[in-house]
């Protein structure tokens, strides 16, 4: 593809429901990123991915129906970014000398599973940054943008840069020598252009990281809070598995099935004890020869007797015995095919047994991820089997049932503590394995508006939420501040209305509904 365009997916019209395609956690986030706006190029550095990865996953999601892709010529390319200082280490995540492009950062153990677009920083906005005439060496510039970039994907202890067992002193240290580096109050009366908020986001997030780390209650909370991410992005990877599982286990049985198929068929004598053969000693004439027919022994007889003429009416000749005709090859290969499948499904019988007792005993410990994966594969394996279809349906329901319950945990904790980009990320899981929780659906919509950046994304999940439950006033609020947002005020106007009927001592609304009056 030449330098000159670039490609931005876009969703299709009417989406299907993406789990059925049972994509893997990669191509789901990057369906999640989709809006239309971002191109190829910014969701590698959104999604952490390489472009060739992107682009691989993208031409998948476009071949089902997905997205469509848009091709554009780019604009003039603006100048390359000032060389880093010399000397200075590149750290992870930051922008290369000369280079437009910021470095992938490392995988962090204890991130969360991002599954909404984060707000834009692509090559575009990282250039514009680094042309602002401010009083920040450019060392400093690289290090902040790459740092606020990845705010939200970092846990306490990444961003600090100390370990899980790191003491209340060490947690300090390291806190005060990153305060003193990126501390908005270092910098006063300095020309600091947009990255005073990007600075004061960063010592935000810091301090958040000392209080809840130097308090034994809240780190305990916080740990647990860890551990539950990296519970749930085992459930998620051993989910997203077991399609390919299926794949893998039908190709290694018709592998398997091959392989017996070019095997010569040669009988298998089993060795047995040696038998002495004594020699006849009567004359040869007077051995026993190989049975006769009687009836062929009484023709021929006859026809001695009748000098080789046939003989009389009263005996018949003996039947001669037929040749059966020498099938064709079509019937030959035909032969051959139906042999061949009767072993691939007999070997698939046997492969899907072996995985559902998998999925009894992963049932019986409850191991519900593992179970739900067993029992699909088994599926697979034998899709006219309506029990294993029963039971894979039922371990799956209660797969996703785990996996909403724990995105729910993990969103409320991050709503507590005002991290509205992981919560809108967590309450987005939620809806996506319970798919008809109105609650989840409406907090959704509410983290995905505080943040501020995806307003399409918080449309969609307050609509969604007040069509489970037309009844509910939080979701028909919500909608209505969605509305107002993006300046729709006689949307706006109708849900308020609609909620101020349903709690009309409400004085939020009321005034909601004001400011929608005026701008409808």
């Amino acid at each position: 593809m030449s330098d000159a365009r670039t490609r931005t997916p876009k969703l299709v019209s009417s989406v299907p429901d993406a789990r059925a395609f049972r994509l893997s956690a990669t191509e789901g986030f990057l369906l999640s990123c989709v809006d239309g706006l971002t191109t190829e190029g910014d969701l590698a550095l959104v999604t952490g991915r390489g472009l060739d990865e992107v682009r691989g996953s993208l031409s998948k999601l476009e071949t089902l129906g997905l997205i469509t892709i848009e091709e554009r010529l780019l604009p003039p390319r603006v100048s390359p970014l000032p060389r880093q200082a010399a000397g200075a280490a590149a750290t992870p995540g930051t922008i290369a000398a000369g280079n437009t492009r910021p470095a992938r950062s490392p995988p962090v153990a204890s991130s969360a599973v991002m599954l909404t677009p984060l707000p834009p920083r692509g090559v575009a906005d990282q250039a514009a940054a680094m042309a602002e005439d401010v009083d920040l060496d450019p060392k400093l510039r690289v290090d902040l943008l790459s740092l606020h970039a990845s705010l939200d994907r970092l846990d306490h202890y990444t961003l600090l840069g100390i370990d899980r067992g790191a003491d209340k002193q060490a947690t300090k240290r390291a806190y005060y020598e990153l305060a003193a580096k990126f501390h908005p109050d270092r910098y006063f009366r300095k020309r600091l252009g947009t990255f005073k908020i990007r600075m004061e986001a960063v010592f935000s997030r810091l301090t958040l990281a000392l209080e809840t780390l130097a308090a034994p209650e809240k780190r305990a909370e916080y740990d647990a809070y860890l551990d539950e991410q990296l519970r749930l992005r085992g459930i998620e990877t051993v989910l997203a598995d077991a399609a390919a599982e299926v794949r893998r286990a039908q190709e290694s049985v018709e592998r398997a099935a091959r392989a017996e198929e070019l095997t010569p068929l040669a009988p298998q004598v089993a060795p047995g004890p040696a038998i002495a053969v004594r020699p006849d000693p009567r004359p040869a004439r007077m051995q026993s020869s190989p049975e006769i027919d009687p009836a062929l022994r009484r023709e021929t007889f006859a026809r001695r007797l009748l000098g080789g003429r046939t003989s009389s009416p009263s005996i018949p000749p003996a039947p001669r015995p037929s040749t059966p005709p020498a099938p064709t090859t079509a019937e030959a290969m035909d032969s051959l095919r139906r042999r061949y499948e009767d072993r691939v499904a007999a070997a698939r019988s046997v492969e899907a047994r072996k995985y559902a007792a998998r999925g009894e005993e992963a049932a019986r410990t409850n191991q519900v991820a593992k179970a739900a994966s067993a029992f699909e594969v088994a599926y697979g394996l034998a899709p006219h089997d309506e029990d294993l279809k029963r039971k894979a349906t039922a371990a799956r329901a209660q797969a996703d049932s785990v996996l909403g319950q724990t995105y729910r945990g993990q969103a409320e904790y991050e709503e507590k503590n005002g991290q509205w980009a992981e919560a809108a990320r967590s309450w987005v899981g939620a809806c996506k394995a319970r798919p008809n929780d109105a609650v989840a659906h409406h907090r959704a919509a509410n983290a995905t508006l505080k943040v501020g950046t995806d307003l399409p994304s918080a449309l969609r999940f307050a609509q969604q939420a007040c069509s489970l439950d037309p009844t509910s006033v939080p979701s028909r609020v919500t909608l209505g501040e969605v509305y107002l947002a993006t300046g729709q005020g006689a949307d706006a106007r109708r849900e308020l209305e609609t909620a101020a009927s349903l709690a009309p001592h409400d004085d939020t609304i009321t005034q909601m509904l004001k400011r929608a009056r005026k701008l409808a």
